[in-house]
């Protein structure tokens, strides 16, 4: 009985450990047909800090990646031969699956994560709400700005503009940040905060280093927010 008890504690613990690991394998269309490889990293926010976890191999535009160091969520930075770079939310162990195209830039979907799924939900939701419905007036903004010597009329266009956008702007920080306070042991609702954390007041930025020492203190998205 005590070797039964023993034997199923062991396979407990291997497959809880074989769960803690973060594997990504995928392919890129339109990548070199020769051997080639890409450069993982973990970048800071701040662009200050980087830390490289891995070189892969990548032939004919497939790769593998595994790591079981660092914790999600984290946002890993992949730089291909040519210096081309990518960034991909993982905010969860297991194996995922990557699809992407490199031509004209890369676009790619992580499959298998409900951490993007849902975090690429959220911001769509965001960008359709919030910015979306000004997305002429910052068209319109951008040729105001262009010229040389505007009139006065065109200067308080370009002023009523700049209100409104910044008003947009400001709406979609409020969401997210009652998102975000709504549930702060949530690890979408801190790595929105955390997209936005640029536009964050002081007293905002450390609201979040409050979340994150508290439910993420041992995680890559803590490190990234710190360095």
């Amino acid at each position: 009985m005590r070797n039964i008890i023993t034997l199923l504690t062991l396979i407990i613990f291997i497959t809880s450990c074989d769960q803690e690991v973060i594997r990504l394998k995928g392919k890129l269309q339109g990548a070199p047909e020769l051997e080639s490889y890409l450069v993982v990293k973990m970048k800071s926010m701040y662009g200050y800090n980087e830390r490289i976890l891995d070189t892969i191999d990548m032939s004919n535009g497939q790769f593998k990646f595994y790591n079981k160091t660092i914790k999600p969520p984290i946002k890993l930075t992949f730089e291909t031969k040519d210096s081309c770079e990518f960034d991909i939310w993982v905010g969860e162990y297991g194996t995922k699956t990557i699809t992407g195209e490199i031509h004209p830039k890369i676009e790619y979907k992580l499959m298998g994560s409900f951490f993007y799924d849902e975090l690429k939900r959220m911001n769509n939701n965001l960008q359709q709400m919030y910015l979306d419905p000004v997305n002429d007036k910052v068209e319109e903004a951008q040729v105001l700005k262009e010229i040389k010597v505007p009139s006065e009329v065109s200067k308080l266009r370009l002023s009523k503009l700049k209100k409104d956008i910044n008003m947009a702007y400001r709406l979609r920080k409020k969401s997210i940040l009652k998102t975000a306070r709504k549930n702060p042991n949530n690890p979408v609702a801190i790595a929105l905060m955390c997209q936005e954390f640029q536009r964050l007041t002081s007293h905002q930025k450390k609201e979040c280093y409050k979340y994150l020492s508290k439910s993420f203190g041992d995680t890559g998205l803590n490190w990234q927010m710190k360095n």
